[in-house]
């Protein structure tokens, strides 16, 4: 009988498999890019550009020059200027209340998917009736109840992002909640709050993580929206919605002060958009499982 011991020439078998990386698709690198200069702009641009407050009315409505790259406005005051400033604000105003709706309507969808009963039936009637109203529209009547001001825009549209990671983290949690581990967990006389933080919460950062690139975008906009509509930030603050609002009186001789702001807005979101699918199709689990992701 052939001894099945390898011999001293016997090549030896090959390395089992590693774990493939999830590479994260061109239109998704373009789509970090855009956010990576975005974020550069708003860290240090301000520091590099004229004050965005400072009024100068006998240069109102100038056009491109040496001294004003991009114009100045009805004020006089630097177009370029207050778009780097208005980045800051936008993203303020995107990651805030993303996070805000993140953490409450997260959390809550957890603790509701995983309890279920009467909690999760009373969970689940009102997050559809709130999904049921226009993001727009609930953003609207927190402002109209609070008042105008950062703050209360940053308040109103992550209220709106609320039941939409509610539902999101409520389906994911009863699916963990049916997996072994977590049946051995509870077996075991585990917590609910160790099952919760230890088993099931990392179940959920994929389908959240994504979530939350496009929620982003869609807050960025829904708050550019409150400005341009005279419910958001106040008109002298620089933000890309409040100059959209501003610069639609004179859109017909100066075209420049609306498309400026339009164009960082669109720029913005498309950057964003790009990102998320991008992490979307890399962190997709029918395409990679366990993988770390590659950039």
């Amino acid at each position: 009988m052939a001894s099945s011991i390898p011999g001293p020439g016997t090549p030896s078998p090959p390395p089992a498999p590693r774990g493939r990386r999830a590479r994260l698709p061109a239109t998704g690198r373009v789509g970090l890019g855009i956010l990576a200069v975005l974020a550069l702009v708003a860290a240090i641009g301000p520091s590099l550009t004229l004050d965005p407050y400072a009024q100068d009315l006998a240069r109102a409505l100038e056009g491109p020059s040496r001294g004003h790259w991009l114009g100045t406005d009805q004020l006089g005051r630097d177009t370029l200027a207050r778009l780097v400033a208005g980045s800051r604000l936008s993203l303020l105003i995107g990651v805030g209340a993303t996070l805000f709706g993140l953490v409450l309507g997260g959390s809550a969808g957890v603790v509701s998917g995983y309890a279920g009963g009467r909690l999760d039936g009373a969970f689940t009637r009102i997050v559809d009736m709130l999904l049921t109203f226009p993001g727009v529209l609930i953003a609207l009547m927190v402002v109209a109840v609070a008042g105008t001001g950062v703050t209360n825009v940053l308040l109103a549209v992550g209220l709106r992002a609320v039941p939409v990671f509610g539902r999101v983290a409520r389906a994911s949690t009863l699916v963990a909640r049916e997996r072994d581990s977590v049946t051995a967990a509870r077996a075991l006389g585990a917590s609910p709050a160790r099952i919760l933080v230890r088993h099931i919460a990392p179940t959920l950062i994929n389908s959240i993580v994504v979530l939350a690139a496009l929620q982003v975008a869609t807050a960025i906009l829904v708050g550019a929206t409150l400005s341009f509509l005279g419910v958001g930030v106040p008109p002298e603050t620089p933000e890309w919605g409040a100059m959209l609002n501003t610069g639609r009186r004179y859109m017909l001789q100066h075209g420049q002060l609306i498309v400026y702001p339009g164009v960082a807005i669109m720029l913005t979101i498309l950057g964003i958009n790009l990102f998320g699918d991008g992490l979307r199709l890399a962190l997709d689990p029918r395409r990679t499982r366990g993988v770390l992701l590659e950039l």
